[in-house]
């Protein structure tokens, strides 16, 4: 195992480094009595203090009491990458193939959970050897709080240590065992990466006063989601052994919630997320927080995922409390008024900036005591700029000092000069290198403001970016597949992440191309394709198997709300993932095509969009429906497209409906999964199918060869499906005025390929599409008026 002890070793050397003074280390047997004077060749240093051992040679070589802070902030920096690094690697390993393995076949979490407790458990051999735990200057103070927080961190240890012996001996359920056994261990992993957290580099030799508070704030925070964490392992437990229920009441909490809402916190702080201060060491040991955290919870979703059925309190945990916080931390709070987010910060910060000082305010005063006009002011300096480089008593622009504190300096002092005593009133000169300092003083406020304000933009939306993470393991494969969770927490949570969608999407269109605003463009981006992925990928594979009679309704809300957000879609792309959205809502109704609703939806649709010159709503919503659920389509669509390609409001909707009317009688007449219902309705509108195309190829507006040669392409499909039918749903009269319209089409065509097409058509119209002839449709008229033998029964009894 050459590549995992080398790993251990250099893992060990950064950690003895960086939090303990091994100066005094000493080797466990060098207090012992030597009973031979030689030593055996097998006879090694024990691996577990080999790297402090080899600090204290160091050290003493080289005649040094200690190591320099900023090398052990920067070799804690390291060792928290490297270890977050070496889990990703676990992570990837499968069962053991080579000698690369680090512990062969176990699972993932036992995998950390091993590692992890090696590092502790070396951590507490270099301490019981002689080496001392660096501490901050106020260690005295939280010294409670270390030994609870510890011995929390041992009971966790404890929970994962029982679950694999309990799994070792069999003795019960094995998948049962097995899923405890992943999810004790878990727990245990994510335990110990916050107690490593506590871990202190020392003091440094020039102590700052901001960084010792983020360091107290932090490890108080730690301290807070150890204990935390701690109840929700003990109630999940209680849970699981059969103790304990879920709660829905105020009195008894839900473990998931409270799960859900610890997780949230941490990715929001900078324990698990990132703040806007440089330090390397807490941005390295948050990443492996979020390695382990992303392993806490996944074990509790595949822990409720295989247990729901043998434990039916699994199901109840998922409420509309764990929702709200997993769709919060994603979209902010506000999430039905999004747009209206950035201007509440907007105000905070303002308020935040008006009580940076006492001075701050006064400068602002004075402004307004002169009665000043910015905009005149930085007129004036432009325009009278020749003036003042000809006056040797006025302060060129240039040379103004851009120092806020020099610029108030100037602007408290005398800045009026007494240039004539003569006469009951003197007259003052203006001192105007006040307004330009005040000019500039302004200017810098206002960019500090801009630019702090945008980096606690980008912090959150990096912090919501990770919290995406919580969903997505939510909305997975496996457990959207086992169908447990319910119908209101799926389709729920689809309204706010749209509308947060819409918001991110309008706040990147207005913002300038450079400046401030820019910065954070990456960021939302980045959130955008996340929302974007998890609605189409993830919950768009989401079946509802319930047969409640309150499926119905529920889906049926959403698929109006859904169908509100598509008629206010920002983009192309923010209408595509509403759409999806919304044939991912309208699957959980039962009979959806037969459900005169669902069709009134697709109807208000398809009239927004052909009549509406303003109208957001695109194509793809059509074409998202006929691919996905063939069957609704003909049934809700084929008439309203034909009336749409003759009365669209432009060129390009009459083409569109053209094309999107062939594409269901060509998809879906070869799709097997149509329904009967679908494929007789499709045959019935065949006639004012072939009337729109009639008319269609005639339309001055659709002249043009991009609009013609789609109108062919259309006609081309639907005489195909004409072609298959046996019985013929074109009466002879309709194909004649259809093969004449292409007729008068070849003749204008210059294109050689469209009026071969045309000609292609024409010989097909005549030689192989069958003729529905009148017969037909005197008996489906006969069928249709066929009185019912109830009526006639009630007609005998009179």
């Amino acid at each position: 195992h050459a590549p995992a002890d080398e790993a251990r070793r250099v893992v060990r050397f950064f950690m003895s480094a960086a939090f303990f003074d091994c100066s005094n280390v000493v080797s466990p047997s060098s207090g012992k009595k030597k009973k031979s004077k030689k030593k055996s060749p097998t006879a090694e240093l024990p691996q577990e203090l080999s790297s402090g051992l080899q600090i204290n040679e160091l050290l003493k070589s080289h005649n040094l009491t200690s190591i320099s802070h900023y090398a052990r902030k920067v070799m804690a920096a390291r060792f928290y990458s490297l270890l977050s690094d070496f889990f990703k690697v676990l992570n990837s390993q499968g069962r053991r193939k080579n000698d690369t393995e680090f512990y062969g076949k176990v699972s993932r979490p036992e995998t950390i959970y091993r590692a992890l407790s090696e590092i502790c458990g070396i951590s507490t051999l270099l301490e019981s050897s002689g080496a001392k735990k660096f501490s901050s200057n106020d260690a005295g103070v939280s010294d409670d709080q270390m030994e609870e927080s510890r011995k929390s961190m041992l009971k966790v240890q404890a929970i994962a240590n029982e679950a694999l012996v309990k799994e070792c001996d069999g003795k019960g359920d094995a998948e049962s065992l097995r899923v405890k056994s992943v999810f004790a261990t878990s727990c245990a992993s994510l335990m110990m990466s916050l107690y490593m957290q506590l871990s202190c580099c020392g003091n440094p030799e020039t102590p700052d006063t901001e960084d010792e508070d983020d360091i107290e704030d932090i490890a108080e925070a730690v301290h807070v989601f150890i204990a935390d964490l701690a109840d929700a392992v003990a109630s999940f437990c209680e849970l699981m052994e059969g103790n304990a229920k879920a709660g829905d009441g105020d009195e008894d909490e839900n473990p998931l919630a409270a799960a859900a809402g610890l997780l949230v916190n941490i990715l929001s702080s900078p324990v698990g997320g990132e703040d806007a201060s440089n330090n390397a060491v807490q941005a390295s040991a948050s990443k492996l927080t979020r390695e382990t955290l992303k392993l806490f919870w996944s074990s509790i979703i595949s822990t409720m995922n295989a247990l729901h059925e043998k434990q039916e309190c699994m199901k109840l945990l998922l409420n509309e409390d764990v929702m709200t916080i997993l769709i919060e931390s994603v979209c902010g709070e506000d999430i039905n008024g999004a747009d209206q987010k950035d201007e509440e910060s907007i105000d905070e910060s303002d308020d935040a900036s008006s009580d940076d000082g006492e001075v701050d305010s006064s400068v602002f005063a004075n402004a307004n005591k002169m009665e000043m006009d910015l905009d005149e002011v930085e007129n004036t300096i432009s325009k009278g700029s020749n003036d003042e480089e000809a006056s040797s008593n006025e302060i060129d622009e240039d040379s103004v000092e851009l120092d806020p504190t020099q610029l108030e300096n100037m602007l408290l002092e005398d800045s009026d000069a007494e240039m004539s005593d003569s006469g009951p009133h003197g007259v003052l000169e203006h001192h105007a290198g006040a307004d330009k300092a005040l000019a500039q003083l302004i200017k810098l406020k206002q960019e500090a403001r801009k630019a702090s304000q945008t980096e606690r933009e980008r912090v959150e939306l990096r912090n919501q970016l990770r919290c995406t993470t919580l969903l997505e393991t939510l909305f997975s494969a496996s457990v959207l597949k086992n169908s447990w969770i319910p119908i209101e927490a799926v389709l729920g949570s689809i309204v706010p992440i749209l509308r947060y969608r819409k918001a991110l999407a309008k706040s990147i269109q207005s913002s300038t191309s450079s400046g401030q605003s820019k910065k954070a463009l990456d960021e939302k981006n980045a959130i955008i394709d996340k929302l974007s992925m998890l609605l189409t990928d993830r919950v768009s594979k989401f079946r509802c198997r319930s047969v409640d009679s309150d499926v119905s309704e529920v889906a049926l809300k959403a698929s109006l709300e859904i169908c509100e957000e598509i008629k206010r879609s920002v983009n192309a792309a923010d209408c595509s993932c509403s759409s999806i959205a919304l044939i991912t809502s309208v699957r959980c109704i039962p009979n959806s095509e037969e459900n005169e609703k669902v069709k009134g939806i697709y109807l208000r649709l398809i009239n927004d969009w052909a009549t509406r010159k303003a109208s957001k709503i695109h194509s793809c919503v059509f074409e998202d429906v006929i691919e996905r659920m063939p069957s609704l389509a003909s049934v809700a669509l084929i008439n309203s497209l034909s009336e749409a390609s003759q009365t669209g409001h432009s060129a390009f909707i009459k083409c569109e409906s053209v094309r999107l009317l062939a594409a269901i009688f060509h998809g879906c007449s070869a799709d097997e999964t149509v329904s009967e219902k679908a494929r007789r309705i499709m045959k019935e509108s065949s006639s004012n199918a072939a009337k729109s195309l009639v008319e269609a190829l005639a339309d001055p507006s659709l002249q043009k060869p991009k609009h013609r040669d789609e109108v062919l392409h259309a006609t081309k499909h639907f005489v195909n499906f004409a072609k298959d039918q046996k019985d013929g749903v074109l009466t002879d009269s309709e194909l004649s005025s259809l093969q004449e319209s292409l007729s008068v089409v070849e003749k204008k065509c210059k294109s050689k390929g469209m009026k071969h097409m045309c000609v292609q058509m024409c010989e097909v119209i005549s030689n192989d599409v069958p003729r529905r002839t009148d017969a037909d449709d005197k008996t489906k008229r006969l069928k249709s008026s066929k009185t019912p033998k109830s009526m006639k029964k009630g007609k005998t009894k009179k």
